[in-house]
């Protein structure tokens, strides 16, 4: 009798396009099935073919992870977590994704680094405890990835007899060596809004104080250094529109341009991958004329949303009470479900699961 055992190579091919929590189920079934899991081609690939995923804080302290298929069916899993630590307050935590690891900055405490599929969690407590996370990213030039995270410390300096003022210093953590270092540069361009971080550096929407034009601003882990990246395909008036950028296909940007006076919404996406050499290049994407998507200004908090299949699918507030809500549009399609009650601290749409393990045990610098 012929043996009923698949080759290997479409053994990997058919596990590659099951869903994450699938993947995470099976990795007791083998030792083969569970070191490919941890392989980092495996993981890449399966990433590849992933859709984004929300992840929600709401101001009732719950964490939502929210899958969507493109006929509309959402998943919603309440996250369990187990911090040793809670947030003073909610407004003051902040939470930001790095290759499907979450960073989630307890203010004056520490940092978790999580992976909620694995349910594993790291500790970061810093001896100074006004270091204020900004953004977390790596060194794309080496070949192993050493996570480093971008901050500030508020500073005191005198400037007369009688006056003193308030001014950040740069500083990066360094989670390899746990040594927290000062970067000697002015800078005025601090995110108001959660940066990107993609393929090791962080990137993030700025404004010129000069020319008032908007572009894109980059830190590079590599070089770490803050430099401008590139122009955007549209302006940006208080007044009159607002802007929210994303990452779009795991490695090029998105831009959504929303008009306060007809709710239209434009959607411009980068040609190429984000590449630190190569100009940027943007194409528009898809215009949605619809009405009934909220209006997006003055949400600080909790915007995010991706396009799969010409579909927006956005995650914010509703407009009059604030619970976290997900909006789908597509064509004349449009859709909208209520996910909690409780008002939207954080929404980020990042590429889960990493279904390798946190690099990092519990310690203290």
């Amino acid at each position: 009798m012929a043996s009923g055992k698949l080759p290997w190579e479409l053994e990997e091919e058919i596990l590659s396009r099951l869903p994450p929590r699938s993947l995470v189920r099976f990795r007791s079934v083998c030792k083969h099935w569970n070191s490919l899991f941890k392989d980092k081609r495996f993981v890449k690939k399966h990433l590849s073919r992933a859709r984004p995923q929300f992840i929600i804080l709401t101001e009732s302290k719950k964490m939502y992870s929210i899958d969507i298929d493109m006929g509309g069916t959402i998943e919603v899993r309440e996250l369990s977590y187990d911090f040793h630590c809670q947030p003073m307050k909610t407004k003051f935590t902040t939470i930001m994704a790095c290759d499907g690891l979450l960073f989630r900055e307890f203010w004056k405490q520490g940092v978790a680094v999580w992976n909620p599929w694995l349910r594993q969690v790291g500790w970061i407590e810093y001896k100074d405890k006004y270091f204020h996370i900004c953004g977390v990213g790596y060194d794309s030039c080496r070949p192993e990835k050493g996570y480093k995270i971008l901050g500030y410390i508020i500073c005191i300096r005198r400037v007369s007899d009688s006056l003193q003022e308030g001014y950040d210093k740069v500083a990066i953590y360094e989670c390899a060596s746990q040594a927290l270092k000062f970067i000697d540069t002015p800078f005025n361009h601090w995110p108001t809004k959660d940066p990107l971080s993609v393929n090791g550096n962080l990137y993030w929407l700025a404004q010129n104080r000069e020319t008032l034009e908007y572009f894109i601003q980059t830190f590079d882990f590599s070089m770490e250094i803050f430099k401008p990246f590139c122009l955007l395909p549209c302006r940006k008036d208080y007044c009159s529109n607002e802007l929210v950028l994303t990452v779009f296909k795991d490695d090029r940007f998105s831009l959504l341009n929303q008009s306060f006076e007809t709710r239209k919404i434009e959607i411009w996406v980068s040609k190429m991958k984000i590449d630190r050499e190569e100009e940027v290049v943007w194409i528009k994407l898809m215009t949605l004329p619809t009405t009934n998507l909220p209006k997006l200004d003055y949400k600080y908090c909790g915007i995010s949303y991706f396009i799969f299949e010409e579909t927006l699918i956005m995650c914010c507030g509703d407009d009059e009470t604030g619970a976290a809500c997900i909006y789908m549009v597509r064509g004349d399609m449009f859709k909208k479900i209520q996910i909690d009650s409780g008002i939207v601290r954080f929404s980020q749409c990042v590429y889960l699961p990493n279904l390798l393990s946190v690099p990092f045990v519990s310690h203290q610098v």
